[in-house]
């Protein structure tokens, strides 16, 4: 066989293999991220999954340069890099099924308002990563398919090594990227959000895998230069070899050189301490406040931000709710209703969530600082440049459960109304 394997049950029992340690790694990955929802854990570590297929797929081939043994590894890559494509497509799946909820437009990054009566780009980073893995998807496929036996004799052994191999190094080099961009850029706290994430352990292993790859793939191609040219000349050798060498490092700057970035800007960045200690208490553990913005009434309620955190956002138009949100510290688990075609609100449900994932120190930072500040009343607060109308209806009160119950949609009263005539 022009791949090297002489046997379907071989052929079989390695694909079983593969696809078994990349099922034990997708769980693993998954319950590494307990701090996190499940939709963000399942979505990413199928990403991590495939990267760590794809990087040992690239690297068995320098390797086996380098030390004659791994030889006899060179045939696996065709296994590695299969099951790299199924959890790459899976996940590209699980994005498409669980945050873009089978919307094109919400899945690079645009949200549909209701007020407007069109989508809106509200999620830009979003729309990049996604237009980065659309990209990658048919070059996955096209190497997916050229996989096998009947394919190399159809291409030629040349023309087929040229498709994978240069295919291969361009899909590398994009998920390097797009793992860099999302790992660290994505998730450090940003101004005006000021949301702390939990931790993303994965960012640095991430780069030194990348490393790993471009350092193997440079010391084998210094070798085998330094040796043709070892037995052809023995003059200038020196020079020769420095000049090899030289070449040898550019090849390793497009990771090196990002890689080392980061460690730069996490040295001078500063860790974020809890909500407690950011603002010393300065603000409002607990709140009901209404924020007027055109023609949209957004109702806030908070209750022990500090200790077990309950929250809710309700978004009315006309006193009608188009959105809801409702966050259960005693849950993890956070409720989300919004218009579907029909007009009717839809409810979902995401569990495992921890208060630092749903921004509730930007919560506190924000509207309970505005409570604190002007207590109970009518009020004009100005917010990057902008004024708003914000009625504050209780400070430091009790605020039922109730409250966070899920509303009734089939009375006509809004939610908001039903809860302040009781």
């Amino acid at each position: 066989m022009l791949l090297g394997i002489k046997s379907k049950k071989i052929l079989f029992v390695r694909h079983l293999f593969v696809a078994g340690l990349g099922s034990l790694l997708t769980y693993l990955f998954y319950k590494s991220y307990p701090q996190w929802g499940v939709d963000h854990a399942m979505w990413r570590s199928f990403a991590h999954t495939a990267f760590v297929l794809l990087v040992v797929s690239l690297i068995v081939g320098p390797m086996s340069k380098l030390w004659r043994p791994f030889t006899r590894l060179v045939s696996w890559r065709r296994e590695f890099g299969v099951w790299f494509s199924v959890f790459a497509v899976g996940h590209g799946y699980v994005i498409w099924e669980r945050w873009a909820q089978g919307d094109v437009m919400r899945l690079f990054g645009f949200e549909y308002l209701e007020q407007v009566g069109g989508y809106i780009l509200s999620r830009p980073e979003v729309g990049i990563m996604n237009l980065m893995g659309l990209m990658l998807l048919p070059m996955i496929i096209l190497l997916t398919i050229t996989s096998f036996d009947r394919a190399v004799s159809f291409l030629g052994i040349s023309s087929w090594k040229w498709l994978h191999n240069s295919l291969a190094h361009v899909i590398f080099y994009v998920i390097v990227l797009r793992g860099i961009l999302y790992l660290f850029f994505f998730f450090e706290l940003s101004y005006p959000r000021m949301a702390v994430y939990p931790p993303v352990w994965f960012l640095y292993p991430f780069i030194g895998m990348a490393l790993l790859v471009v350092l193997l793939q440079s010391v084998a191609f210094i070798k085998i230069v330094l040796r043709q040219r070892a037995a052809t000349s023995r003059r200038g050798f020196n020079i020769q070899s420095i000049t090899v060498c030289f070449l040898g490092v550019l090849f390793i700057l497009p990771i090196a050189l990002p890689g080392g970035m980061i460690l730069y800007l996490e040295s001078r960045s500063v860790d974020v301490p809890p909500v407690s200690a950011q603002v010393s208490k300065k603000y409002s553990q607990s709140f009901y406040m209404v924020i007027n913005s055109g023609n949209q009434d957004i109702h806030l309620w908070a209750r022990d931000l500090d200790s077990k955190p309950y929250f809710r956002e309700t978004i009315e138009v006309g006193g009608l709710p188009i959105s809801h949100k409702i966050y259960k510290f005693s849950e993890r688990a956070i409720y989300v209703a919004q218009l579907d075609e029909s007009k009717r609100l839809a409810w979902s449900k995401s569990e495992n969530i921890e208060p630092e994932s749903i921004g509730i120190s930007g919560l506190a930072g924000g509207p309970g600082v505005w409570a604190l500040q002007y207590d109970k009343g009518k009020h004009q607060i100005t917010v990057d440049g902008k004024a708003l109308a914000v009625t504050i209806h209780g400070v430091d009160e009790v605020i039922e459960d109730e409250v966070f119950k899920l509303p009734n949609f089939q009375n006509s009263v809004s939610p908001s109304q039903q809860l302040m005539n009781q």
